[in-house]
């Protein structure tokens, strides 16, 4: 439906909006306006169409996508949702058109990082090529993005209602600021699990996690590196040392992890470190695993 408004969509509801009630071109113009809210009245009316039919908003693909990378927050996630639900229906439209959703990993609201990493997991199991050339800038969001766990003094001239309301803010803020993290370094080891070449060129940036505070986040990089290393240990080798190093972190996961990765690697510098692992360890796996790969690396070398 085409009207005579100088607004685009400005005579439709986007609540109630039907496929086939608008006029293609009224929605492209939407979504290319300069005004903020005539793109969000667009995105609305695109994000009520997928909600009927995903098919409907193929052809607004190019500015949804672009949109999800806006700065514009509430917009930059209306467009994600839309992204979200076109992954979850059909995958193969966003060929060419994941650039969008890596760009809202730059914004600085915490939710849309979220929100994006969320798509990008359920992306990545489907259609893991189509993330792999974005790699290295998810690695670089992860690097940017590790939070303060101090906290904020806000003690100064507030009483202690709010005050308690500004550090269960902080808390919530810093909480979905970790989750969206270890959403992240998980689609990193997919990636690595099915595209290793292509992460060839980012275990630097690899490399620097394995000293990251969270575990969950400095676990994914040893995953991600010891697939790399079944690979080629070759590419992992500058990473051997800090690997080992890895074997004296407090968590478990990371500990047996950082086996996995040094058994692959095959460097037997590490079984002096992995003989004492076997021997001290509190956990019966990792002091099993320990000892495994120490008597690997000590026959196959």
């Amino acid at each position: 439906m085409t009207t005579d408004s100088t607004a685009p969509l400005d005579e439709v509801d986007p609540e109630s909006v039907t496929p086939g009630a608008v006029d293609e071109s009224d929605v492209h113009g939407a979504l290319a306006s300069s005004d903020p809210l005539i793109r969000q009245r667009g995105a609305n009316v695109c994000e009520t169409l997928a909600e009927q039919n995903v098919d409907t908003v193929v052809p607004f693909l190019d500015a949804i996508a672009s949109l999800a990378g806006e700065d514009n927050a509430p917009i930059a996630l209306r467009a994600i949702g839309i992204l979200d639900a076109v992954v979850e229906d059909d995958p193969h439209a966003l060929d060419s058109r994941v650039s969008g959703l890596i760009d809202a990993l730059d914004s600085d609201v915490v939710d849309v990082r979220l929100t994006t990493g969320t798509v990008l997991g359920k992306l990545v199991v489907e259609r893991p090529e189509l993330v792999a050339p974005h790699t290295q800038r998810l690695l670089d969001s992860l690097d940017d993005t590790e939070p303060d766990h101090t906290t904020t003094d806000i003690s100064t001239g507030t009483d202690r209602v709010t005050r308690q309301t500004l550090q269960r803010h902080e808390a919530a803020e810093r909480n979905r600021l970790i989750a969206g993290r270890r959403t992240l370094i998980n689609v990193v080891v997919a990636v690595t699990e099915t595209e290793p070449r292509s992460v060839f060129d980012s275990a630097v940036s690899l490399g620097a996690l394995l000293d990251d505070v969270d575990p969950v986040v400095a676990g994914g990089a040893v995953d991600a590196l010891a697939e790399l290393a079944a690979i080629d240990p070759t590419v992992v080798a500058p990473f051997g040392d800090r690997l080992i190093d890895c074997l004296d972190r407090e968590s478990t996961v990371v500990r047996a992890r950082a086996i996995r990765a040094l058994g692959y690697l095959g460097d037997d510098a590490a079984i002096p470190k992995l003989r004492t692992v076997a021997e001290t360890a509190a956990d019966e796996t990792v002091r099993s695993l320990a000892t495994k790969t120490a008597n690997f690396l000590t026959d196959t070398t």
